[in-house]
């Protein structure tokens, strides 16, 4: 388990500034070898347009064989994102092994999602960007990559604070955007959505004449009506990107994105009557109803992100990395809400209450490493070593207020236009300084078909947190933390690849929440897993599968005990989650193609605190059971071709919607679908131009994906239908 303890300023600089000198030294030493050496240069830039991924650097932060992971690893290409019409963060990991996608239902604010059992998704600090953690701030101040702009999506399963520090222990979800390459081609489209409306989307690159600069330009526009009645939502995205080879052995990428999302919001309570259960009549609400009011319901947000990615390559053994970006978030949510109170069953009436939140979040994210590859007798090793570093400076403003109640049965909006809850005092107004600084070390070893790797970090806290409405919790807190990880894999020569590994975790979550004494809580959330699997990736065939099972204890997990005066946490005991995963990616012979996952999920509160659940009670939102499976064909002869299908199924099974398991949620199945033509495959003349027609939820099925309380019920997204022009030259 991760050690905490009170820690003091000094030593936090000394780490640093010795992380640093220690890399300073090592390309130094690597520098006078160099120059004996023969000319290298750092690879060239490739473009692949594979649906199975073989190699990546979220689960090592070097570049490594997902064969050679020891630890369950999941990457969605973008052939696959475009394949199955992906729009959102949620659909590209829909059919991900151990993921539940939408866990807080249908919300155009962020991507609500859980790994293993645990929170993962845009509320936490588990989304990343290019191996940097994305910008967030308070509730509602959290940031939304558009999946336009990425080139894949990969998810580290487990505990992984090693490699990025605090993180809530069931996986990460690493976002890699769009940059520069050679080969690329230019793309235009025109798409309609049944959920977003009309949007328009560019994908421009090239080089000059020796390709020493290269550039990519990522646009979009989108806006319309959504799936909830009286909801519109835009948004303007752009990525420019700009790749400088700067000799043969240094080479910088500038990545930069701007992005504005106007419009409402499609969050909502709804209560368990219409829902969980029918009211009069057998009454059920459609999908598209909104409970809200029309006057009183935004989200607005503005975020942009400014930076680079540096390689330098010191010697042929020795490889400098630095990451950085500075990134800024301002947003402001507006909306009418239900109460956790149910609706009246014979009235139909409501109750309900306003919420305001406005907040804005500046972050600097910088990772520097130095990596290094050697022998020592019959063992080859890559030794990673870096230091990272994160300072976000966000404030948050909360108010709650009364808002009239409304009749479900017949809904009658009440022109509520905000001035009482103008008018009403913030329930809180934080301004929190959170600062973060990881050392770490790895240690990738291999002989023959063997491969050990080993890692440990140390993290130095500095969280300084205030609230203008309470001043009593204002309190800095210094925490420290380390936290390791160690596999073994054998790899045999027919692509059967046994693994163990344990990990260790910890979360600063409970850091900048209170407790119900009203003050910040002060214990992290720590965690470890056992993990034991295959992979395999056949020697003859483009495809690799995963079977892994899996052991994760978490100490300290938080349990939402009262939203009044203010949101107030306990801290349950012991939590344990323990599981089988599969997951295979293959492309079983010319055309066709799978996708096919099996989850289940076996958990319990091991042990409880005060206030907190029964012992042996399953966790809130956790399934015992899931599945998916995608097949698709692409034509590559005949009549047909240029035409490719597709459709896909996901089931997720039953849940409660709370720890005391009073509130049971159905199981749910769901049909997707998308059918693609490329004209210029049978029509010459229309070379480049491509059709495609998806749609996710085929059957427009309604379903509820979580309830808290008789008055907090969230459906998941009805059908959606895209239908998509693309030009590429």
């Amino acid at each position: 388990m991760p050690h905490l303890k009170s820690i003091s300023t000094k030593p936090c600089r000394l780490a640093v500034w010795g992380g640093l000198a220690a890399l300073l030294a090592l390309s130094a030493q690597a520098q006078m070898t160099s120059r004996e050496a023969d000319v290298v240069e750092l690879p060239s830039l490739e473009v692949t347009g594979e649906k199975i991924a073989t190699e990546s650097a979220s689960g090592t932060r070097a570049l490594s064989p997902i064969l050679e992971t020891p630890q369950s690893l999941s990457v969605i290409t973008r052939a696959e994102l475009d394949l199955r019409g992906v729009q959102r963060l949620t659909e590209a990991v829909a059919y991900t092994a151990g993921v539940q996608t939408e866990s807080f239902g249908i919300d155009s604010r962020t991507d609500t999602l859980t790994i293993r059992g645990y929170d993962a998704g845009g509320f936490t600090n588990n989304i990343y960007l290019d191996g940097l953690r994305g910008s967030a701030g308070g509730t509602w101040t959290r940031s939304q990559f558009d999946t336009f702009g990425l080139e894949r999506v990969e998810v580290l399963k487990g505990p992984s604070a090693v490699l990025y520090g605090a993180v809530e222990p069931g996986g990460v979800v690493n976002s890699v955007s769009k940059r520069p390459g050679l080969g690329l081609a230019d793309t235009v489209s025109v798409q309609f959505s049944t959920d977003t409306g009309l949007q328009g989307t560019f994908d421009l690159s090239g080089a000059n004449g020796d390709t020493s600069l290269l550039y990519r330009v990522v646009g979009l526009a989108r806006d319309g009506e959504s799936q909830i009645d009286h909801v519109d939502l835009s948004r303007v995205f752009i990525a420019p990107s700009l790749t400088w080879n700067i000799g043969e052995r240094t080479r910088i990428t500038f990545l930069t994105s701007y992005q504005e999302d106007d419009g409402g919001s499609t969050y909502q309570f709804l209560p368990q009557t219409g829902t969980l259960k029918p009211g009069a009549n057998g009454y059920y609400f459609d999908t598209s109803t909104f409970l809200g009011e029309p006057d009183w319901n935004l989200f607005e947000r503005t975020q942009y992100g400014l930076g680079y990615q540096l390689e330098h390559l010191i010697s042929e053994q020795v490889t400098l990395h630095q990451s950085l970006r500075y990134g800024y978030l301002d947003t402001d949510f507006r909306g009418i809400v239900g109460t956790p109170v149910d609706a009246d069953f014979t009235t139909g009436s409501y109750n309900r209450r306003a919420a305001w939140g406005y907040g804005e979040s500046d972050n600097l994210m910088v990772d520097t490493h130095a990596m290094a590859k050697f022998s020592t007798g019959e063992f080859s090793h890559t030794l990673l070593g870096g230091v990272d570093f994160l300072k976000s400076d966000w404030d948050h403003t909360r108010v709650i207020a009364a808002a009239p109640p409304i009749n479900i049965y017949d809904p009658v909006y009440s022109g509520y236009d905000g001035s009482a809850i103008r008018a009403a005092a913030p329930q809180s107004a934080q301004e929190v300084t959170e600062q973060q600084t990881g050392l770490y070390l790895q240690n990738q070893a291999a002989r023959g078909p063997l491969h050990a790797t080993v890692g440990v970090r140390h993290d130095l806290y500095d969280i300084d947190y205030a609230d203008a409405v309470s001043p009593a919790t204002n309190v800095q807190q210094k925490p420290d933390a380390t936290t390791w990880r160690a596999g073994l894999l054998y790899a045999t020569e027919n692509g059967i690849a046994p693994y163990v590994s344990y990990a260790t975790s910890f979360s600063a979550a409970p850091f900048t929440q209170l407790g119900t004494d009203g003050l910040p809580l002060g214990n992290p959330i720590e965690s470890e897993q056992f993990e034991a699997g295959i992979k395999y990736q056949p020697k003859d065939l483009k495809a690799l599968f995963t079977v892994s099972g899996f052991r994760l204890v978490e100490e300290g997990r938080l349990l939402l005990v009262s939203r009044v005066p203010t949101l107030q946490y306990n801290q349950v005991s012991e939590a344990t989650t323990q599981g089988l995963e599969f997951e295979g990616r293959a492309e079983l012979f010319a055309g066709l193609s799978i996708v096919a996952s099996y989850t289940y999920l076996d958990s319990e509160i091991s042990t409880t605190a005060p206030g907190g659940a029964a012992v042996g009670n399953r966790l809130a939102l956790v399934p015992e059971s899931m599945a998916s499976g995608w097949l698709s064909y692409d034509f590559k002869d005949g009549p047909a071709r240029g035409l490719t299908v597709g459709g896909g199924v996901r089931y997720v099974g039953s849940t409660f919607g709370n720890d005391a398991n009073t509130i049971e949620v159905p199981s749910y199945t769901l049909f997707d679908a998308s059918i693609g033509y490329e004209l210029g495959q049978s029509f010459p003349a229309l070379q480049g131009t491509a059709l495609r027609l998806s749609a996710t939820n085929l059957a427009d099925k309604r379903y509820v994906v979580n309830s808290t309380a008789p008055g907090a019920a969230w459906y998941g997204s009805g059908r959606n239908v895209v239908l998509s022009v693309r030009y590429a030259w």
